[in-house]
């Protein structure tokens, strides 16, 4: 769902439009690319985070959403390029995820995100960045969702986001995770 190391935002909005419907029961989101860390894909990142927020919050008992995020960021001989500003989105967005699950805890059954690790070796995630909906029962593409979901559940390939990981007592926070939202 990606084009040339970018992000097909038309096609991802496309895919997030149909949440409301009452037929999808489930999403699959993918963003393990550091191209959701890069400047110009801010307002694209918090628009899709805004979005199945507020798909969860409408449709709490019957949309089933699991987030696959990074756990961490390659390691920096890996991806010597690296600038400061990614590893201060990364951390920016760790935070905020955190108090978006902090604040939806009363539906955490149905909204989960996963932080996949990378380990010494690796420099980007197995499966693509994508957005599946479960539409009538069929994945939008069941071969990729089945793929990540399976990421997503296998023992020391993820680890949940909680609010737990994060510390909200920062120097604007004073423990209130709506600081960060």
């Amino acid at each position: 769902m990606s084009d040339s190391g970018g992000i097909d935002t038309a096609e991802w909005r496309e895919r997030l439009a149909v949440l409301d419907a009452q037929n999808v029961s489930a999403v699959v989101v993918v963003q393990c690319g550091q191209v959701w860390l890069q400047p110009e894909y801010t307002a694209f990142r918090n628009e899709v985070d805004r979005v199945l927020m507020s798909a969860h919050l409408r449709r709490r008992e019957d949309l089933s959403i699991t987030r696959v995020v990074l756990h961490n960021l390659p390691n920096a001989s890996e991806a010597p390029a690296r600038a400061t500003a990614v590893d201060r989105a990364f951390e920016e967005w760790q935070h905020r995820l955190s108090a978006t699950i902090v604040l939806l805890s009363s539906g955490l059954a149905t909204y989960r995100i996963h932080r996949l690790i990378l380990r010494g070796d690796e420099v980007a995630a197995s499966v693509p960045d994508m957005v599946e909906t479960r539409i009538d029962g069929d994945w939008t593409n069941a071969h990729r969702a089945q793929a990540a979901l399976h990421m997503a559940g296998s023992t020391g390939a993820t680890t949940p986001l909680t609010g737990y990981d994060v510390n909200f007592d920062g120097p604007f926070g004073d423990a209130d995770p709506s600081v960060y939202m």
